[in-house]
């Protein structure tokens, strides 16, 4: 049994189906030309209209192909049916084929002429075609056919602009305005716009004083009056309507842009920028236009104070405006472009997801703060957040995981980066990324077997990765696991990145586990030289490689070294206090 609601459906498309045969079908003896005269015979009737109606059902169903096939049959029978070749008409049109759909929209018209239908579908498919003056023929008369029909004027308004005919254009829109009855302010702003592209000043002036007697309270008026005495070159006009705004409605944006764009024409940036500012200050300047301004600022002033007046813009735009995510994250990237705390970037991408939570650009941007931060505390609250909120997407699984790995809850970590992984589609450097963490973690968590998998997964996307190729024979080294593997690739990655403290040391401890003593020497004496001197763990092995070699006083030195830098493990102080070297 079909439920309710699916018969409902089924009996409206079947009413619409009827509906539109009757339709299209009530001429059809009228407009036929057939072989046996200009009537079609019953069968022949009967025939048509039984494809014609399987037409219109494939076309309601969607299947474009069936429907044109059944409509040509019909054609068969009567090549000249208006129905049938506006049907073909749209079917074309609909598969992009202009060209084609206006020979059968021509014949439509061709045949049913005071079908308004087929002459509406013939002037758009004449748009689409850009050719204007056929499309204005058109219109022309379907005016004729419906006088009062105003949406045909503004049809045929549009075409002649289209086609250049501006003074055509404008009796056109005078035509309209006498139908309506009434000062109309569509019909006006046209006549306006086209007038000023006419530089014909003074018949656009009359057309925006009958807006101001039409309608006196409205300041946008007077605003375009004072733009007109801009665009004619009549500044100080111009400033004296500004100024008389200004007067009655202090508050409205568009009168301070305005008299910003004043002072910009003559040069008085100072007071162009207040303008700016006082606009900013209201809440009723839509944000779009605020951002505009804001990054457009560079065309507006050539003084080196740039930066400085688009972050007081933005500021005041974050003040008017405090519930519009867009506000706050232009501001941010401000701030962070002239390298403000990043804290105070922070915040400002916080509130911006807390008012618009749905756009991930503010959350990926916030995510890498607090990374740069080191907050990851609040990086895996967020991430975890954004996982919630983007589910498919896997840069929050990394966030999570690192930050996870941070606060050393390796658990949390691999869950992240592990659902993650699945996410990560046609991006091999992310998957290594992925691969790399999951590894550390797993060296952490002591799941050793997982962390080497997960490495050789990180190498096998890029074999040159040297800090995969670190860490991986560093740990291999710390448990004593194949030191040959681990060797070769400790030095594969001081090849790739040479004077690393950091790789050195790995490289000089991979010959301490090995018994290769003077080789570790040398190499953690390279460490030391770029940069290891500060490092309490390579201090720590230097110490522990001079004790292995004989050198026990230079070897308490530098444990005493690593404890001033930061105790390095928990056997320095043993090593310090006996002066003897212990090992795990």
């Amino acid at each position: 049994m079909i439920p309710a609601s699916k018969k409902q459906y089924f009996v409206n498309i079947i009413f619409i189906m009827i509906s539109v045969l009757f339709f299209s079908c009530s001429g059809l003896k009228k407009s036929a030309s057939a072989p046996k005269g200009n009537q079609l015979s019953q069968v022949e009737e009967e025939k048509f209209k039984a494809l014609f109606y399987d037409g219109l059902k494939q076309k309601i169903l969607g299947n474009t192909d069936d429907a044109m096939g059944f409509f040509r049959r019909c054609l068969t029978i009567n090549p000249s049916s208006p129905a049938v070749n506006f049907e073909i008409g749209i079917l074309l049109e609909n598969n992009k084929r202009p060209d084609s759909s206006v020979v059968y929209f021509s014949k439509a018209v061709e045949g049913d002429p005071g079908n308004v239908w087929f002459r509406y579908g013939y002037a758009e498919n004449l748009q689409e075609l850009r050719r204007f003056k056929d499309v204005i023929k058109v219109y022309q008369d379907l005016i004729k056919m419906h006088p009062t029909t105003t949406d045909f004027y503004y049809k045929l308004a549009l075409a002649q602009l289209q086609a250049g005919e501006y003074k055509e254009a404008i009796e056109t829109y005078n035509s309209l305005e006498k139908k309506i009855g009434r000062v109309d302010e569509d019909v006006s702003m046209s006549k306006i716009e086209i007038l000023e592209k006419m530089k014909d000043y003074p018949k656009a002036e009359e057309e925006i004083q009958k807006l101001i007697k039409n309608d006196p309270s409205n300041p946008q008026y007077k605003d375009m009056l004072g733009n007109l005495y801009q665009l004619e070159g009549n500044t100080d006009k111009a400033f004296v309507e500004y100024q008389k705004m200004e007067e009655v409605h202090p508050h409205d944006p568009m009168v301070h842009l305005s008299l910003a764009d004043y002072y910009k024409s003559k040069s008085q940036d100072a007071k162009a920028f207040e303008e700016l500012e006082l606009a900013f200050n209201e809440p009723s300047l839509d944000i779009d236009t605020k951002i505009r301004i804001i990054l457009g600022l560079s065309t507006f002033t050539s003084d080196d104070s740039l930066f400085v007046k688009a972050l007081i813009l933005s500021e005041r735009m974050v003040k008017a405006n405090p519930a519009e995510p867009r506000a706050h994250a232009v501001y941010a990237e401000l701030l962070q472009q002239n390298h403000y705390d990043l804290k105070q970037v922070r915040d400002q991408y916080r509130i911006a997801v807390g008012e618009d939570s749905s756009r991930y650009q503010y959350w990926s941007q916030l995510m890498d703060l607090e990374g740069q931060l080191n907050d990851n505390l609040a990086l895996a609250n967020e991430s975890s957040k954004a996982m919630g909120l983007f589910p498919n997407n896997p840069q929050p699984y990394y966030f999570n995981g690192f930050a996870n790995k941070q606060l050393k809850n390796y658990d949390n970590a691999l869950i992240a980066l592990k659902a993650g992984l699945f996410y990560v589609l046609n991006d091999s450097s992310l998957m290594s990324l992925f691969y790399t963490n999951i590894g550390d973690v797993s060296y952490y968590a002591k799941h050793y077997a997982a962390s080497d998998s997960a490495y050789d997964a990180a190498l096998k996307i890029n074999p040159n990765d040297d800090y995969v190729l670190n860490n991986y024979s560093y740990y291999l080294s710390v448990r004593d696991t194949n030191l040959p593997l681990a060797e070769k690739m400790s030095k594969k990655s001081n090849e790739i990145a040479p004077n690393n403290a950091s790789y050195e040391d790995t490289y000089a401890w991979i010959l301490y586990m090995s018994g290769k003593l003077q080789d570790a020497k040398e190499w953690e004496n390279k460490a030391i030289m770029n940069g290891g001197e500060k490092d309490p763990t390579i201090l720590e092995h230097y110490g522990d490689i001079m004790f292995k070699t004989g050198d026990k006083d230079s070897a308490v030195e530098y444990w005493i070294k690593a404890k001033n830098r930061g105790e390095a493990s928990d056997l320095l102080e043993r090593k310090i206090k006996d002066k003897k070297l212990y090992e795990k």
